[in-house]
């Protein structure tokens, strides 16, 4: 969903860029250039001129900008809640004291105060060791087992 917005809204901002940039400045734009001013002649066709067709249609597109911003900016900020009520969930009670622990951003486990109890690369170490002597118990467990 978020790429889809964000796509919509990279278009949206360049049609605006580009309607703006053809509209008739004051001295002489594109928009002049291309038309003619045979258009502007007759007064009676004014609003039909291709200045005022970019006119409205920079008004849709800036509304249209506004809308997918506000979207965006909405989205963004649903996502980051999302991702802090995920990471609170992660804290977890600790030791005989209830010392609460939890990881932050860059996956070091810290305490309720922010001070860093393990780094992740100690942590990744423990997880190692902590898989080899299971994986070491399992070995002797089944060494132990006569066969049949």
């Amino acid at each position: 969903m978020m790429l889809a917005l964000t796509i919509i809204h990279v278009v949206v901002s360049l049609a605006l860029i580009i309607v703006v940039l053809l509209q008739h400045g004051k001295q002489q734009g594109l928009s002049g250039s291309i038309a003619g001013g045979a258009e502007t002649f007759f007064g009676k066709n004014k609003g039909r001129t291709i200045d005022a067709m970019l006119k409205k249609f920079t008004a849709v597109v800036a509304i249209l900008f506004v809308v997918s911003s506000v979207t965006f900016a909405a989205m963004a900020i649903n996502i980051y809640n999302k991702e802090n009520e995920v990471q609170q969930t992660e804290t977890q009670e600790m030791g005989e004291e209830g010392m609460t622990v939890s990881m932050d951003e860059n996956g070091n486990m810290v305490d309720a105060e922010g001070n860093i109890l393990m780094t992740a690369e100690d942590l990744a170490a423990a997880e190692a060791e902590a898989a080899q002597n299971a994986e070491a118990e399992g070995e002797a467990e089944t060494a132990e087992t006569p066969a049949e």
